[in-house]
C-alpha cells in the first residue's frame, strides 16, 4: 500500500532539516537549561523546534506532531510527526560537531518516512517505507561484516536511568570482549544512520525518547539492516530500547544484548 503523500512529506521533511540545520551550524548556546540529571535544552533546541514545526503545520495543518522539546509520550496515532531538532545537545554545548536533526513521519502503525540532517558535515540521510535509503541522494547499504569479532559498535550511555548501569555494563563488558570495539558519539540518530551506511556494524542503547530514534530505525531498515528492542518486538518508540545491526550480524548481537538487557526495558 503507497502512504499518501510521501513525496510531499519527504520534501517538506528535508527542507524544514536543512532550515534547523542551517541554525545550528551558525550558531553558539547562550542559554542552557537542565531539564533533568544530565539532560539539556538550549534555545537553539528551541528554535530549531518552532522552525520545523511552523514549516510541517504550514503544509500540513491538519497532522499532529510528537517534538521533544514539547514533552509527551508516543501514542499510535494516524499523520504523526515525530521530531527531535537537536539530536546531540550536550555535544553541541560543548562545542563537539557531533549532533543531527532527526524528521520522522508515522502512520497508519508505521514509520513511513525519515530524515536525519547533520548540518556539520552536510549529510542527508533520508527513507521512503519500501524505497530504501539514501544519503545525499545515493543509494545506501549496511555494512557486510559476517563476524561479531569483525564488528565495531556503536552505543550511548544510560545517562537518564543511571540505575541501569550495573547491568549495561555488564552487556557492554560482554560486548567489548567479542567486537573489534566501541564507540559512544553521542547522538542515538546519528549511530542508527552511520549502522545503516556501515560506518558501524551495530548498535544498541536503551531509556531513549521516541524522536531519538524513529527517523533512524527508518533508515537503517531500509538500508538493509534490522531492528527491534530489546526483547526482539517493534516497541522501541514505546519503551526506548534499540538494536540494530546489518543483517549478516544482526542474530548474533541481538542475543548478546537480550541476554543482560531483556528484562531492563
Amino acid at each position: 500500500m503507497v502512504i499518501k503523500s510521501t513525496g510531499d512529506i519527504i520534501a517538506i521533511s528535508k527542507k524544514a532539516a536543512n532550515a534547523a540545520g542551517d541554525l545550528i551550524r551558525s550558531s553558539k548556546p547562550l542559554e542552557v537549561r537542565t531539564k533533568c540529571i544530565s539532560d539539556y535544552v538550549t534555545e537553539i533546541d528551541v528554535e530549531c523546534q518552532k522552525i520545523i514545526k511552523d514549516m510541517i503545520i504550514e503544509k500540513f495543518p491538519e497532522h499532529n506532531v510528537l517534538a521533544e522539546e514539547d514533552g509527551g509520550e508516543f501514542c499510535d496515532k494516524n499523520d504523526l510527526w515525530i521530531i527531535d531538532p537537536l539530536d546531540g545537545t550536550t555535544n553541541f554545548i560543548h562545542g563537539l560537531s557531533h549532533s543531527a536533526v532527526s524528521i520522522a513521519f508515522y502512520t497508519e502503525g508505521r514509520i513511513v518516512t525519515g530524515v536525519v540532517y547533520d548540518p556539520f558535515r552536510d549529510e542527508m540521510f533520508s527513507a521512503v517505507l519500501s524505497h530504501g535509503a539514501e544519503l545525499n541522494g545515493v543509494p545506501i547499504k549496511v555494512s557486510e561484516a559476517k563476524e561479531l569479532s569483525q564488528c565495531l559498535v556503536a552505543t550511548g550511555m544510560p545517562f537518564k536511568r543511571k540505575e541501569k548501569a550495573g547491568e549495561y555494563f555488564d552487556c557492554l563488558r560482554e560486548i567489548l570482549k567479542k567486537t573489534s570495539g566501541v564507540r559512544r558519539m553521542g547522538s542515538a540518530a546519528l549511530d542508527l544512520v552511520y549502522t545503516a551506511c556501515g560506518r558501524f556494524d551495530c548498535f544498541f542503547e536503551g531509556w531513549l525518547s521516541p524522536w531519538d530514534i524513529a527517523a533512524g530505525v527508518l533508515i537503517l531498515n531500509e538500508s538493509g539492516g534490522r531492528a527491534c528492542d530489546f526483547r526482539g518486538e517493534n516497541n522501541f518508540l514505546r519503551n526506548g530500547s534499540i538494536i540494530g545491526a546489518g543483517k549478516n550480524v544482526f542474530g548474533s548481537f541481538f542475543k548478546e544484548i537480550n541476554s543482560y538487557l531483556e528484562g531492563s526495558v
